[in-house]
């Protein structure tokens, strides 16, 4: 496992751990349901409320259950406002943390959870899992009006994104993007799942900024037995994201986050 690295300045915006279940059909062939979600949703509260003992109802919880299928409806929270925090729904868990994320920590809440999202369920061996999720977003503050973001990425990030290059000769059209929008997705063996990368524009702290995400998901036959085969399945992809993380921000970045620019 690589080595973890000391960041001062980290670009972490969330670290977010997502499962997904299998939902039985409704009565029509576009719903689905969860016919043991409000036992799953009341047992797991009280597996849990020692170390997120408060509740916040979100406004999908009002809408019937059918209709919102893999949406978050309940959240539970160590201190009010706070993280690290749990989230569940129909067919849907998460752990959530933000800034003050270390993998340390992380990975501690995600093994602590799943085996009590499992044990909470009222029939366990029926808990078909359909995707497993390990999700970091990062955003990197950049003014895209000063900054060719294609740029950026090729000298900062190693990532090139390109278009030809007579598109822009009439000098009618800048190729100075404003907005991007691109993913890339690889398949991996180890563990078996997909390995993601997303870049996108967006906002971080009312600031313009460079939004990129990397993912790791299995689904179906590639998710592990759960919950014994999750801890294993977590350091794997974990450890497989952080690799690419640091190979992504190698050099001037990593510098600028450890506070040696």
């Amino acid at each position: 496992m690589v080595r973890p690295r000391f960041l001062k300045s980290k670009p972490l915006v969330e670290a977010i751990l997502e499962v997904q279940w299998a939902l039985e059909p409704g009565p029509e062939p576009e719903i689905k349901r969860d016919p043991h979600y409000k036992f799953l949703l009341g047992t797991l509260f009280e597996s849990v409320k020692n170390e997120y003992p408060y509740h916040e109802e979100l406004p999908a919880a009002h809408v019937p259950d059918e209709l919102t299928p893999h949406v978050v409806h309940h959240r539970f929270r160590a201190k009010p406002g706070g993280w690290p925090l749990l989230q569940v729904g129909p067919g849907v868990f998460t752990v959530n943390e933000t800034e003050a994320y270390a993998w340390e920590n992380f990975e501690r809440w995600i093994n602590e959870a799943i085996p009590k999202l499992v044990t909470a369920h009222p029939q366990p061996d029926a808990l078909k899992f359909q995707k497993v999720m390990l999700r970091f977003i990062n955003a990197v503050v950049l003014d895209f009006a000063a900054v060719n973001v294609l740029q950026f990425l090729a000298e900062k990030m190693k990532t090139r994104i390109s278009l030809p290059q007579s598109i822009f000769e009439a000098g009618t059209v800048s190729d100075h993007p404003i907005e991007i929008t691109n993913q890339l997705v690889f398949p991996s063996t180890k563990p078996p799942g997909l390995l993601l990368f997303k870049f996108n524009s967006g906002k971080r702290h009312a600031n313009p900024a460079l939004i990129f995400e990397i993912w790791f998901v299995s689904r179906g036959q590639q998710i592990p037995q759960m919950p014994e085969g999750f801890r294993d399945w977590a350091n794997a992809a974990h450890a497989l994201i952080e690799r690419s993380f640091f190979q992504l921000i190698e050099g001037e970045l990593e510098k600028e986050f450890s506070g040696h620019a």
